[in-house]
């Protein structure tokens, strides 16, 4: 019960969300329980500024199977995947899911830890604001 309660938002996080929604279709692709996932992504204030959320619950696939981005996919009208990027923490999830699935990478290392996986994002942030030269 105490995880659904956890929606401290890092450092830019909103600012930078609020400024790529303006040209860019936002989703959500999250491991883990919906009842929690959708909890935190409300009390946040975040859950308005992307257009869906899929968590692995209600997929029935977690990341980074390709079952769950292509259930992903599917569900998203006239998506081009060279023009799509998965922004994610996780190497093994993220980075490693949305490379399987033939997209883009961005792996978010706010501590600059070591890449010692083999997993080569496409590209690496430290601050969510470097989103925004990016994009």
């Amino acid at each position: 019960s105490y995880l659904e309660k956890g929606d401290k938002l890092m450092d830019g996080a909103l600012e930078t969300i609020t400024a790529l929604k303006e040209n860019h279709d936002l989703y959500i692709v999250t491991n883990g329980v919906s009842k929690t996932q959708y909890k935190r992504l409300t009390s946040s204030g975040l859950h308005p500024l992307f257009l869906e959320t899929f968590v692995s619950e209600d997929t029935g696939y977690q990341k980074p199977m390709k079952e769950f981005f292509d259930h992903v996919f599917a569900r998203i009208p006239g998506l081009d995947r060279s023009a799509s990027l998965i922004i994610g923490d996780s190497l093994t999830a993220d980075i490693q899911g949305g490379s399987m699935s033939g997209i883009d990478t961005c792996w978010y290392n706010p501590s600059g830890k070591p890449n010692d996986s083999g997993i080569v994002p496409t590209y690496e942030i430290r601050d969510l604001r470097e989103l925004l030269k990016l994009l």
